[in-house]
């Protein structure tokens, strides 16, 4: 049952005079008592075991207004019944640690509220979806909720942020690198599905965090290659001999919807590539062949390259090629610095520390198996629909993505400096991310046209 707190009430105790009250209560029970300041506001929680607390407790104005918030109307009892001195101790402590941590609040903006607790259309989308989508493009799930955590607490969804969601991993195929496809959904309609993502269906959770430093950096692997001559005429051979297996295999690409004189045509055209290739002065390499075997039989090095340069100021043409050699897959790092400006603030700061940490850590299976960690998928947006995702930065594969590094800087100021209830000031958090397949270009035209891609 929620606390009920009553309004301001005028007591005058010998222990501290003539002062204003609030009395909370708790399943019809008194559970503690809080004094108004200076300010105005009650930020003076009473001890349960003071002086005071009896006093104040014994009055009748705390009688009339347990009646009046208890049962709603007076007279209705003629004593007021206590909750157990171990549950209003710990109201007293909550309360002290809460008031304790306001006081280092030096703004006059109005205490941040959670998602949780704010009604808007918008933020109920974020924070209820009525539907799970199944990433494979199966039936969606109705009425699933996801947690979701925010910083600041009072962060606007509508405004640019990060959201991090995390995801089981699994499995489908062996192969999972590959582009993105549409499909469509009978619920949903249209789908960008990422190349058979490693997304479980369901969210496991979600974080809310203000927009970081953001960069995106594309590579593919490009390397050098050198060939000889020697090589070219084996390449050429190979070649040669390719094209005539597939004039002369019956069901070869080769054969299959040519004319005679396109076959022919073929023929030539390997020949041609043979020729050209050991078109070289097979005297002079020969010669220099013969000369490297006969140094390695006296114990000297003497290489072909060596040989031809020496003789006759040549060298064998490496025909360097730069070739590509494959996908780069890419790597983000972030970093927020998040300081709680109340008591709830810090409590959210540690649950997403915490969220983090559970979903980046193996499963142990057995001495045999570990399972593997979660994974997540990022997102710049500025609502809580698909299309609220920023068209002016990168977007992220939609497959997951790896938390691969997690670095939690408790004294990031270089000193330790905390709240009374030992809550870091200012906590900094680097996380470094990695994506779990390459962007190909299918995945890059499925983008908006208006907007900078993966």
């Amino acid at each position: 049952m929620s606390q009920d707190r009553s309004k301001g009430y005028t007591v005058t105790t010998n222990a501290a005079g003539e002062e204003v009250y609030s009395f909370t209560y708790k399943d019809g029970k008194q559970l503690g008592i809080t004094k108004k300041g200076s300010d105005g506001s009650f930020n003076t929680v009473i001890d349960p075991k003071s002086n005071e607390f009896t006093e104040v407790s014994a009055s009748d104005e705390a009688l009339s207004s347990f009646n009046s918030n208890v049962y709603g109307k007076p007279n209705v009892k003629d004593a007021i019944e206590q909750s157990n001195i171990e549950e209003q101790t710990q109201f007293f402590e909550k309360e002290q640690k809460r008031i304790d941590n306001a006081a280092f609040v030096t703004n006059e903006f109005d205490k941040p509220k959670s998602l949780a607790y704010r009604t808007g259309k918008q933020v109920d989308n974020y924070e209820r979806p009525d539907f799970m989508i199944d990433y494979s493009g199966n039936a969606a799930k109705r009425g699933k909720k996801s947690e979701i955590f925010a910083y600041p607490l009072d962060i606007d969804p509508l405004q640019d942020h990060m959201k991090i969601v995390r995801y089981a991993y699994r499995r489908p195929t062996i192969n999972q690198s590959k582009s993105g496809r549409n499909e469509k959904n009978a619920f949903l309609g249209k789908l960008n599905i990422a190349g058979d993502s490693v997304r479980g269906s369901n969210q496991l959770g979600s974080i809310l965090l203000p927009m970081p430093k953001a960069t995106d950096v594309n590579g593919v692997e490009w390397g050098k290659s050198e060939l000889t001559i020697s090589g070219l005429a084996a390449l050429g051979t190979a070649a040669g001999t390719a094209a005539g297996m597939r004039l002369l295999t019956p069901m070869g690409p080769g054969f299959i919807g040519k004319t005679r004189k396109e076959r022919t045509l073929d023929a030539i055209a390997g020949r041609q590539m043979k020729n050209k290739a050991f078109g070289f002065d097979a005297v002079g390499l020969g010669q220099a062949t013969v000369a490297e075997n006969l140094a390695k039989l006296a114990g000297n090095q003497v290489d072909t390259d060596t040989f031809l340069a020496r003789t006759g100021g040549r060298v064998l043409n490496p025909n360097a090629e730069m070739l590509f050699q494959g996908p780069v897959i890419r790597d983000f790092a972030f970093s927020f610095l998040m300081i709680a400006r109340s008591q709830d603030e810090g409590d959210e700061i540690r649950k997403i520390i915490r969220f983090l940490k559970l979903g980046m850590a193996p499963k142990f299976q057995s001495t045999t198996f570990l399972k593997n960690p979660d994974i997540f998928t990022l997102e710049y947006k500025n609502g809580p629909k698909d299309k609220n995702q920023l068209k002016t930065v990168n977007r992220f594969n939609p497959g997951g993505l790896a938390l691969t590094t997690m670095n939690v800087d408790y004294a990031p100021n270089g000193y330790w400096s905390a709240y009374r209830d030992s809550q870091p000031v200012a906590v900094k958090m680097d996380l470094s991310f990695t994506e779990l397949r390459p962007i190909f270009a299918g995945d890059q035209e499925k983008t908006p046209e208006d907007s900078v891609g993966y």
